[in-house]
């Protein structure tokens, strides 16, 4: 499999040989001939050219293509129990529609985040590649690490809602019932591609040790809720690794440059 960029270059993605690679493999023969829509906070370097601000006029203007007011002044303050809210509106309105995901997308930029933000390549056909998911397969966890490597090809956890850390740092409500139906396992393998541009140790968190406090009082309870035996924070900060790319360099000057990927390549 290949990623092609606007500009005609085209990088070897270097998949493994692995479960999970052979599943990307089939997925990617259908959406080869699908249009990619590479959103520009697709790109890793998007904020770095942002003021907040302009997110949160990007996060109005999106909130106005789907019928939601959004409160500029809560959100410049990072209000996350305002910004909570919004993203309950998400959940509660979205059928498949792109306009929502942008909108939720935004949501999500304009959180807090402490400490450095990753950056990482997506490659995310959204909607269109709905009806490719496949439910999740622990065997697929074989190669899965907290500790990526620039140029790593991975796939992460990616549902309609929160990973428990998430739930945690959003200041969700301390309640096991909203938290069974927020913050969720891993469930489903969607077909996004994710691309480290640098090394990423997951664990590297501050909050990790008050956060692994917080989930000794909810694991088993939450657990019993998902059946399963045990979730670890491991589990939750899990990447699964099926691939390798070279030439990260090049990449990054083109995605620096503006150039923007526009799709797979099997061949």
């Amino acid at each position: 499999m290949k990623l092609v960029f606007a500009n005609n270059q085209v990088f070897d993605l270097g998949l493994y040989s692995s479960a999970l690679a052979d599943v990307y493999k089939k997925i990617y023969k259908h959406l080869c001939h699908v249009e990619l829509r590479f959103r520009p906070w697709d790109n890793p370097y998007y904020l770095d050219s942002l003021t907040h601000e302009q997110v949160v006029d990007q996060l109005t203007f999106y909130g106005s293509q789907v019928c939601v007011t959004v409160d500029r002044s809560r959100c410049m303050a990072r209000d996350q129990q305002y910004l909570n809210q919004l993203h309950k509106i998400y959940e509660d309105n979205y059928q498949g529609q792109p306009q929502w995901l942008d909108y939720h997308e935004h949501v999500h930029l304009c959180e807090p985040r402490v400490g450095l933000k990753f950056k990482v390549l997506e490659i995310d056909f959204r909607e269109k590649a709905g009806l490719l998911e496949r439910q999740f397969d622990p065997a697929w966890l074989e190669h899965s690490t907290t500790q990526v490597k620039a140029g790593d090809v991975y796939v992460t956890w990616a549902e309609l809602g929160k990973t428990p850390y998430r739930y945690w740092k959003d200041q969700e409500p301390e309640d096991i019932k909203r938290m069974c139906v927020l913050a969720k396992p891993w469930l489903k393998l969607r077909p996004k591609i994710k691309i480290a541009m640098q090394d990423i140790d997951l664990l590297d968190n501050p909050d990790i040790e008050a956060f692994e406090s917080w989930w000794k009082t909810y694991e088993r309870e939450w657990c019993n809720h998902w059946h399963l035996s045990s979730w670890s924070v491991q589990d939750i900060f899990a990447h699964s690794v099926f691939g390798h790319i070279e030439n990260l360099r090049t990449i990054k000057s083109l995605l620096q440059s503006g150039v923007s990927p526009v799709g797979i390549s099997i061949t």
